[in-house]
């Protein structure tokens, strides 16, 4: 099979170490046609300078300020369709590390698919440090009525259990896109920075008609699962997560998930509400509260 250029966006902030281990596992990576475009979303820690030493072929592209998850990948999607000629775009956080052959297995699954209406696709995530522990199995299962986002497979030893569901019921975070795909949803929405669901939420813009994703289970990264942005579990967290949860749930649910869904939520609720009274996290409840009733601090 010919296969064809694919474009894959990493995203690095203050993470330099975390970043040159992602790039030089894509040293050994076989894929033939592929180019890195790396943004580094405000970095004071020299990444730019290093990555051009060790990998002129990386196109990096700086942010003077961090401009979040969303903004910071929508600088990588401006470059590549205005300097870069591709088929397929991937986007990867960069505490991955990848396997040799992952990309040719997944472009060649995706690209020789018999169903034209599968766009996209996901690796199989492991656990890094871990043989085969899963980290993330297709994506996330979401249920709509209750907001559940249950990464699928999560911390499972892999017994090849999925190895036969090219097509599970779930939404993909990592995720290889075509570039029609791409093109209908545009760019990830920055109202969700800085905290979460803007990589779902890309996802099922780009496939409106919700057509199966495809799961190809022999390509395999590993995910280190390093965690920036916000500093425990506070009271700014929690407004940002319940703000961001319930704008990404209306959008995407249909008039009665979404009436459910609002009227589970307090019990839904109730759980986090107990564990954080033992803390004595008062503040975190509140900043929840808020969240979900959408204001602001």
């Amino acid at each position: 099979m010919n296969l064809p250029p694919v474009v894959i966006v990493i995203l690095t902030c203050n993470q330099k170490q975390v970043t040159l281990d992602c790039l030089q596992s894509f040293e050994h990576c076989q894929y033939p046609d592929k180019q890195i475009v790396l943004v580094d979303n405000g970095s004071n820690d020299g990444v730019e300078g290093e990555v051009n030493a060790k990998y002129p072929q990386v196109t990096v592209i700086r942010n003077e300020t961090n401009r979040g998850a969303a903004g910071g990948r929508n600088s990588g999607i401006t470059y590549a369709k205005e300097n870069l000629q591709f088929e397929y775009i991937m986007f990867m956080d960069n505490d991955i590390v990848v396997q040799p052959e992952f990309l040719s297995r997944l472009v060649t699954g995706l690209h020789g698919c018999t169903d034209p209406r599968v766009e996209i696709a996901s690796p199989l995530l492991y656990q890094m440090g871990t043989e085969k522990r899963i980290d993330c199995a297709g994506g996330a299962v979401l249920n709509f009525f209750t907001g559940s986002t249950q990464t699928r497979g999560h911390d499972e030893v892999d017994e090849g259990q999925y190895d036969n569901e090219a097509f599970p019921q779930c939404v993909p975070t990592t995720v290889l896109m075509a570039r029609a795909a791409l093109e209908r949803a545009g760019q990830f929405d920055v109202s969700f920075d800085p905290y979460g669901y803007e990589d779902l939420d890309m996802v099922l813009r780009a496939n409106p008609d919700r057509n199966p994703f495809l799961f190809v289970h022999d390509a395999v990264v590993y995910h280190l699962g390093s965690k920036t942005g916000f500093s425990g579990y506070t009271a700014e967290y929690t407004r940002m997560k319940g703000q961001n949860m319930r704008r990404f749930f209306k959008r995407h649910s249909t008039s009665f998930q979404w009436l459910c869904f609002n009227l589970l939520l307090p019990f839904l609720s109730v759980k986090t509400i107990v564990r954080e009274l033992k803390r004595g996290n008062v503040r975190a409840i509140i900043g929840l509260v808020k969240g979900f009733l959408g204001l602001g601090k």
